[in-house]
């Protein structure tokens, strides 16, 4: 995974290397220290990258040149049928210097142009510079789980991995759609939903699932390299583990909580069970108070739920990093394609809910979950966001997902013979409760917040004291106000103590 710049210039404007670097040093942090800044200039442009070597690690260097030096690439982001297509690039008349899935990104172009993103199988984010034709193509993954932003400044385009960039060099960003590509002239959207059979009986649907999702996870795993899992002990990160200890020899599975918390308990026992390295983090409650403005600024957003997140699940990519890890899994994604919160029961069209939920979570816990993994140099995959996985989910009767009072039924019983009954069929809980973080930070946020009013606030729709500090925190980061919200909740407190959604 990496950190890109980049600036394209129109016309007869010169490029800065200058504001690229700057750009680059505020996102350094998504590389390996001997691989940041890197720079490669050409007329009028300059591609930046902060790498973090994982796939061709001692060859595949960016930003890459072709062997012409005709065309060049920065990149974030795994190609997982990089293999394939390299095969398939090699028939075709192409040679390879290198291994790793960055030279074949710049065949692909090569070979198809602006169709390259067609057919890529992965999470990307890229820029290729064409210096014979003075044209560039970008573009980002399917479900924007690379991050991806842009700026015009006149003749002037600016593209980067995060907002941290722009604001070093006064620029107003805008979000690259997932999904989307980009050349001088268009801006189009390449993604589709690929409508899979229909199926006789829910067991036949539960089968299938099993075999997408253990064909996720054993792409994500092809490496040399050791992996983690962020663990919480419930059935999706179980199930993510589970079938990683199919794939790959080396798996060590990283929990947070409170001590005695709900998930720990069950994430202790089963990786005792499973014979799995397992690593605890404990977490206290002075620490996430302290930690919350480093952690707004970090992740790039005021909504609350996102950050409250980003503050219990930080501590595991510290824990990555320091045992030496470059690649986790985690499990996220599962409960909006597979309707495992209670709201989907409440809502009038939850398969509507289901795809607003999942096309907005590059906006929500994808940027909270890029943030705070490259924050440590550590590389999250998600195994529910393959490509195969949400086609399947995206058509899937919401009986199937609801099933007898029982929430990702599908699921469970696709899992249920890589997973013990507990794990598989354990009830959904919220992560607050899991990790027993409860209400702690929002009370906090809470009393911050007292006393903050504005027009803004209310033209955002913000009427919570704890909402408005996060926000405040936000703008005090020197960050651009999104065009609308994407967390359309709020929290409040149930009788027992526990959050819930209102």
């Amino acid at each position: 995974m990496c950190g890109i710049a980049v600036e394209v210039c129109r016309g007869n404007k010169s490029p800065s290397v200058g504001r690229v670097e700057k750009m680059l040093a505020r996102i350094v942090h998504r590389g390996d220290p001997e691989n940041a800044g890197s720079v490669a200039t050409m007329p009028g442009a300059v591609l930046g990258c902060n790498r973090l070597a994982i796939v061709a690690r001692e060859s595949a260097e960016q930003p890459m040149w072709n062997a012409d030096r005709s065309l060049c690439v920065t990149f974030n982001g795994e190609i997982y049928n990089h293999r394939e297509l390299r095969r398939e690039l090699a028939e075709r008349g192409h040679r390879f210097t290198t291994s790793g899935d960055t030279e074949v990104l710049l065949h692909a172009y090569a070979e198809w142009g602006r169709s390259a993103p067609d057919h890529l199988d992965g999470i990307f984010a890229f820029v290729v510079y064409d210096l014979a034709r003075e044209t560039f193509l970008c573009a980002r993954d399917r479900f924007g789980v690379k991050p991806l932003y842009w700026a015009e400044d006149g003749d002037v385009l600016l593209i980067a991995s995060e907002l941290k960039s722009f604001s070093a060099i006064g620029a107003v960003p805008r979000t690259f759609p997932p999904g989307h590509a980009m050349t001088p002239d268009e801006q189009w959207c390449f993604d589709e939903r690929r409508h899979r059979k229909d199926f006789d009986t829910a067991d036949e649907a539960a089968t299938e699932l099993g075999r997408l999702l253990d064909d996720a996870v054993r792409k994500r795993v092809q490496t040399d390299l050791p992996i983690g899992v962020i663990y919480s002990g419930g059935l999706d990160s179980a199930a993510v583990l589970g079938l990683a200890l199919r794939h790959h020899s080396d798996v060590t599975a990283i929990s947070v909580g409170f001590p005695g918390s709900p998930d720990l308990e069950f994430a202790e026992r089963s990786c005792a069970e499973l014979g799995v390295r397992h690593v605890v983090r404990y977490l206290s409650q002075d620490e996430l108070v302290d930690r919350l403005p480093a952690i707004t600024r970090q992740v790039e957003t005021f909504e609350m739920v996102d950050v409250m997140d980003a503050s219990v699940m930080a501590p595991a990519y510290e824990v990555a990093h320091k045992l030496g890890l470059k690649v986790v899994l985690v499990g996220d994604g599962s409960d909006e394609l597979f309707a495992g919160y209670d709201l989907f029961r409440e809502h009038p069209d939850p398969e509507a809910l289901m795809r607003y939920r999942v096309m907005n979570l590059h906006r929500t816990d994808l940027q909270r979950l890029d943030r705070v993994s490259m924050l440590h140099s550590v590389e999250a995959r998600e195994p529910f966001l393959d490509q195969a996985v949400v086609d399947f989910a995206w058509h899937l009767p919401m009986e199937y997902k609801q099933r007898d009072g029982i929430e990702k039924w599908v699921l469970r019983q696709a899992v249920s013979d890589v997973l013990p009954e507990y794990l598989a069929w354990r009830p959904k809980i919220r992560m607050p409760q899991g990790t027993g973080l409860l209400f702690q930070l929002i009370e906090h946020a809470r009393r911050q917040g007292e006393g903050l009013d504005g027009e803004l606030q209310r033209e955002l729709g913000i009427d919570l004291p704890e909402t408005a500090y996060f926000l405040k925190s936000y703008l005090d980061c020197g960050y651009p106000l999104p065009d609308a919200r994407y967390r359309k909740v709020g929290w409040d407190f149930a009788p027992n103590g526990y959050f819930v959604f209102q």
